[in-house]
């Protein structure tokens, strides 16, 4: 009876989550070729190391060839701030070149970078930003995660 129990909650917590994504990715555009409900994930970076870069551009890159190889539908957006920042910028990042790929082979893919910390970093170290090409800039790395995981975005931190 317990087993049975168990099986049905957690039957009922799959139909709920699966639901639960399957509306908050509604305003997710369809892409071409792909099946099942869509899947949207926002990846959080906040160390620019240079093996934790590396690490997170596997990760990603990785996520990203498993929905693709899947046929499934999928959104990756990348959130960074604090010392992350050095991913993405013009004079730091250890991979340019790798994230300017990734960014071509994969459309549903965003790199977002904080305004608070461009702003913070001018203010107290006195450089002035300038990101890699094509990277989107966000009010709060903070905001934005948490308005994601409102939305039913999944939550992954490298």
């Amino acid at each position: 009876m317990r087993k049975v129990l168990m099986g049905l909650g957690l039957a009922a917590a799959l139909v709920s989550f699966g639901s639960a994504i399957a509306l908050a990715s509604a305003d997710a555009p369809p892409a071409t070729g792909v099946t099942g409900a869509p899947v949207r994930v926002v990846i959080h970076v906040s160390d620019s190391g240079r093996a934790h870069v590396a690490q997170a551009l596997d990760e990603i890159e990785g996520l990203l060839k498993f929905y693709r190889a899947h046929h499934q539908n999928a959104r990756v957006e990348v959130v960074i701030n604090g010392d992350g920042l050095g991913m993405v910028r013009a004079d730091a990042a250890p991979f340019p070149e790798r994230i300017r790929r990734l960014q071509r082979e994969y459309g549903n893919l965003v790199f977002a970078a904080c305004q608070n910390t461009i702003d913070r970093l001018r203010r107290d170290r006195g450089i002035a930003a300038r990101l890699l090409p094509g990277v989107v800039v966000i009010d709060s790395g903070v905001a934005q995660i948490t308005r994601r995981q409102h939305q039913g975005w999944a939550y992954i931190q490298v």
